[in-house]
């Protein structure tokens, strides 16, 4: 008896909070872009930015090693953290299993 009337409560509970929230959806759909259409934005403004790169780099006048000293910088800078913790992740897991 009281699982039916709580049931029955939540049920008209949710029915009007759809009933009042069904406009802010409406207005959502209607004034919003669809996903697809703002990742197909970010995608074009992302080949617009890769495309021109070079042209700023070469418009600044760095030479190429120096572009090369800075990426393999920061490559080894983003990835030896990476590299070491795994390294000492595995002697902490073989400390742990020998006997």
């Amino acid at each position: 008896m009281i699982n039916s009337l709580l049931t029955g409560i939540f049920k008209l509970i949710i029915s009007l909070v759809n009933l009042l929230l069904l406009p802010i959806d409406n207005l959502i759909d209607t004034f919003l872009p669809d996903l697809s259409v703002a990742l197909t934005s970010i995608g074009t403004f992302l080949q617009l930015c890769f495309s021109s790169i070079g042209w700023c780099i070469s418009a600044l006048g760095i030479p190429s090693l120096a572009i090369s000293f800075i990426v393999m910088y920061f490559g080894i800078k983003l990835t030896a953290p990476l590299l070491f913790s795994t390294i000492k992740l595995a002697m902490s897991w073989y400390n742990r299993l020998k006997p």
